[in-house]
């Protein structure tokens, strides 16, 4: 065992530093120009495995050692992401955009950035054109590929509409303008992305110790490529909605929560929907215990959050959501490639409801003997499936409950989203690129569960802390 342990912690540090060294080398590839390129593509695919070859070196590791590796190595990870501007995003100019608006004291949701209402706090790092200077030229990191009439080169995607955003992420980009000075926001917003990428490994650790499980198991969202390369490098807020989901999951884990636990779990889920509406998914986890006390909190924090908003826009606050979701396919026109294999393409999208509804079934009734996160990830990593996102920060969602469920086949599916993101730069069509990327990831799952059901349960597995801390049933006299 010793021999093991010791092995396993050079394997892991090996691993680790190769992890670091091919990240840093596929950041300086993954350049303006270049992005999703198929050199690219290789390389991201070569981080993956040496992140697997690590994160299973990390399971021999003794746990008191391997928890201060598991951190130190996240940390390591968002601060080399931190040092290239993002690499496959601008999603950043909208967050730091929308903190400037709300700084002059002016509703986020009120004017799409092309309003000449807002033309006074237009400068020319995200509006060249608002100071008659021309953008870069294409390939430079500066390059602007949006532009308006009469409004030149503009660096926000989507400029001439209203923020998708919810109240809880506009709060955060509020507070990133508050601290930040103007030449160093991108930094400022990285920053903030990596920072909660470490917290959300220290809570995932709280998580784990809560329902029993290995803390080793943090490895698989603290060291993954989605994780850096999404947080640190990125900096999309998505993150902060994994945060308030994580502790949501801790504070629900005790076999008997007080209603105290209960509130403010409902608190912290209502502020990751307020984030981004995603973590909305794994709802039905939550429902096996006082489930009104729970979605009421959760409710009354959304209300709380966007009636300032509604008070003073209207229904402007939904944005530019409806139109976002008709965009990416949403409505069956883009996605659920692997489903139309099994229907046509006007019943997959009723098809994909249906499925998602009965994994929500049943990951509400299995809740009822084990813990919620079981129950959250089986919801996720379905839906995720089955929906096909082409947004591989989306991901951060599904990987952060599979490894709080110890469930790291679940990250197949996130990794699946990269090629599809690249699908342009590949020469692939949406469809084709879904079913060759999410079809495989999807049966390599199923199989994998397949082996974890036939496997006696006393060859390995998480351990249950619900049907653990019950008192054992009286032996027959």
């Amino acid at each position: 065992m010793r021999h093991a342990a010791r092995w396993g912690s050079v394997g892991g540090v090996l691993a680790l530093t190769g992890l670091c060294g091919t990240a840093a080398w596929t950041l300086h590839l993954n350049g303006p120009a270049t992005a999703g390129g198929r050199r690219v593509m290789t390389w991201y695919a070569i981080c993956w495995v040496i992140f697997a070859i690590a994160a299973a070196c990390a399971r021999l590791v003794p746990r008191r050692a391997a928890v201060a590796l598991i951190l130190l190595g996240g940390l390591a990870l968002q601060l080399l992401a931190m040092n290239w501007r993002p690499t496959t995003t601008d999603d950043w100019y909208r967050y730091i955009w929308d903190g400037t608006v709300q700084a002059h004291g002016i509703d986020p949701y009120r004017y799409a950035p092309t309003d000449p209402a807002l033309e006074p706090l237009r400068d020319p790092w995200i509006f060249p054109g608002a100071a008659g200077v021309p953008g870069p030229a294409r390939g430079h990191p500066e390059y602007c590929g949006f532009t308006q009439p009469g409004q030149g080169c503009v660096r926000i995607n989507r400029p001439d509409v209203h923020t998708i955003y919810p109240p809880v992420a506009e709060a955060a980009f509020l507070g990133l303008h508050a601290v930040s000075p103007q030449q160093h926001r991108l930094r400022a917003a990285q920053a903030l992305a990596a920072a909660l990428a470490v917290l959300a490994t220290v809570v995932l650790l709280w998580v784990l110790r809560a329902h029993g499980r290995d803390p080793r198991w943090a490895a698989w969202w603290a060291w993954c490529p989605t994780v850096w390369l999404e947080c640190g490098n990125n900096a999309h807020i998505d993150v902060l909605g994994v945060v308030f989901l994580l502790g949501t999951l801790g504070l629900v884990a005790r076999a008997a929560p007080t209603t105290r636990r209960i509130a403010a779990a409902g608190v912290l889920f209502g502020a990751a929907v307020a984030v981004k509406l995603i973590p909305a998914l794994v709802g039905p986890a939550l429902l096996a215990r006082r489930a009104v006390l729970l979605l009421g909190a959760a409710a009354a924090l959304v209300a709380v959050g966007y009636l300032p908003h509604v008070i003073a826009v209207g229904t402007h606050v939904f944005g530019y959501l409806p139109g976002y979701l008709h965009e990416e396919g949403y409505s069956g026109e883009k996605r659920f490639g692997v489903l139309r294999l099994l229907v046509g393409d006007s019943a997959a999208p009723v098809l994909a409801v249906l499925v998602i509804a009965a994994v929500a079934g049943w990951a509400w009734w299995m809740t009822r003997t084990r813990p919620a996160v079981d129950g959250a990830v089986l919801i996720a990593g379905v839906t995720f499936a089955v929906i096909e996102p082409s947004e591989p920060w989306y991901g951060l969602l599904l990987i952060a409950l599979a490894a709080a469920a110890c469930r790291p086949e679940w990250l197949l599916v996130a990794a699946a989203a990269y090629p599809v993101y690249s699908r342009d730069f590949l020469g692939v069509g949406d469809t084709a690129m879904q079913q060759r990327c999410y079809l495989p990831a999807a049966l390599l799952v199923a199989v994998v569960a397949l082996v974890r059901f036939r496997r006696p349960a006393h060859e390995g597995g998480a351990p249950d802390p619900i049907s653990a801390r019950r008192p054992a049933p009286p032996r027959p006299r």
